[in-house]
């Protein structure tokens, strides 16, 4: 089945708002592989129910009741307002996402509010994405960190959650664009990085890489890399030696080699390529042409 000629037969069809206090409660919603899809209930008769039915997971919004302070973090994200909060009132976003279907909403955000001082803030884009707001009168205890709470939502609900930590700002004037942005940072570090917490400093490589083109990913790839392209034990080496912060000795000890061997295969890609990535300035490039081979490899 095709959007688009879903919509020829539908002309009212819609994708999910994701300010949900524009959703129409008149619309019929579906799973549209990863889509929801509305259509107004006037254009479609009970055939066309039954049909759309077939083909098309219903999506049912019950998403949680807005608190006061969620609709005035709604207004503030319209008036972009531009004035110097500094550090005191400065915030962050925790992009998430949960795997659909598993737990229900409300018991979801009350199994976070354990964690959290004050009441918790948490904009949803649809029923398995939104924003947790940090800010001085709401965040998380001493001491936790978002691996616990991940952890923790799994053992007790279940549930598979991931987090991307965006960075604080302390002025309004571009939050709709930060927000765009770390929604496109996450999608991109979820399908890349296979962990449940994911900073922004850590996120950024593999955004950058994607702004690529395919032919600069191949190029940075194949300059940089050369023969080390197809060398995947070599690329594992040299990307857990840059992750390790260019530390031979726990580098070694994370591969289970001896350093010797370790040395041997980083004097070895310095003698191919003529980049010695003790420097961190050619292992940041180093580390960028290995994501782009890693992402040419997949596609």
């Amino acid at each position: 089945m095709n959007l688009q000629r879903l919509k020829r037969l539908y002309p009212s069809l819609i994708k999910l708002p994701k300010n949900r206090g524009d959703i129409n409660p008149e619309y019929r919603w579906y799973q549209f592989e990863n889509t929801i899809i509305g259509i107004d209930n006037k254009e479609l008769t009970e055939r066309d129910r039954m049909l759309l039915g077939t083909f098309l997971p219903a999506y049912q919004i019950q998403l949680p009741i807005q608190t006061s302070k969620e609709k005035e973090w709604e207004s503030r994200i319209q008036e972009k307002k531009n004035e110097n909060l500094g550090k005191e009132g400065r915030y962050r976003f925790i992009f998430f996402q949960i795997e659909k279907g598993q737990v229900d909403l409300e018991t979801f955000k009350q199994t976070l509010q354990e964690f959290f001082y004050g009441d918790l803030s948490i904009l949803w884009n649809n029923g398995n994405k939104g924003f947790i707001i940090e800010d001085r009168e709401n965040y998380l205890e001493e001491d936790l960190a978002y691996h616990h709470l991940a952890d923790t939502l799994m053992s007790e609900l279940y549930v598979k959650t991931t987090f991307f930590i965006g960075p604080y700002l302390e002025n309004d004037c571009d939050l709709e664009d930060y927000i765009q942005q770390i929604t496109q940072m996450a999608e991109v570090s979820f399908r890349k990085m296979d962990t449940a917490v994911i900073d922004y400093t850590q996120g950024y490589p593999s955004f950058l890489i994607e702004t690529l083109s395919s032919k600069e990913q191949q190029q940075l790839s194949q300059w940089i890399l050369k023969e080390f392209t197809i060398d995947q034990e070599a690329l594992d080496t040299i990307q857990m030696f840059i992750e390790c912060n260019l530390n031979v000795s726990e580098t070694a000890k994370k591969l289970y080699i001896h350093r010797n061997s370790l040395q041997y295969r980083l004097d070895k890609f310095h003698e191919s390529t003529g980049i010695d990535i003790k420097q961190f300035n050619k292992a940041f490039t180093v580390y960028l042409a290995i994501l782009a081979n890693m992402h040419n490899s997949r596609t």
